[in-house]
């Protein structure tokens, strides 16, 4: 199933890029799912491209209620974002979230691009499940989730780059 989610950040992109590789928001991103991050890790590489981790414990009402009998109480999440080196126009990397014990993935694309003062924010991918018969329930309902996780980080990025 594929899944796209943009945005506008209304600050520019080194303000938007710091705030990305700032260790303080990767706690904000999971506090705006409703948990706590239990590790982030910015990794800085020599040629400028940067490795992103958040593993969180997240809570299984984020789902809908016939799939929690499967996954128990939480579920182990780990996002990680691998940007390329900059260029002089964008950020462009990727995305990948993995949940422990659970059949579903997603990946994909990230890119940032400056629009004046702004910058523009764009996230595409696929969500998979190899389950059959239900892996359809599975994938929309990981979509879901990723789409609603998504929004809230976004939303938590805006108050962070307005203080």
């Amino acid at each position: 199933m594929k899944i796209t989610h943009a945005h506008r950040f209304d600050a520019p992109l080194p303000e938007v890029w710091a705030m990305l590789t700032d260790v303080g928001f990767g706690h904000a991103r999971a506090a705006a799912m409703g948990t706590k991050a239990l590790d982030v890790d910015v990794d800085a590489r020599e040629d400028g491209s940067y490795a992103i981790a958040l593993r969180a414990d997240v809570p299984t009402t984020s789902i809908p209620p016939e799939m929690r009998a499967f996954l128990g109480r939480d579920l182990s999440v780990t996002y990680t974002e691998v940007w390329e080196p900059p260029t002089e126009e964008d950020r462009v990397g990727t995305f990948a979230v993995e949940i422990a014990g659970a059949p579903g993935h997603v990946s994909g694309a990230i890119g940032l691009t400056p629009e004046g003062e702004a910058t523009e924010f764009l996230a595409a991918g696929d969500v998979t499940a190899h389950v059959p018969v239900i892996g359809a329930m599975i994938e929309r309902a990981v979509a879901d989730a990723v789409q609603r996780a998504l929004t809230a980080q976004l939303e938590a990025a805006d108050a962070w780059l307005a203080r």
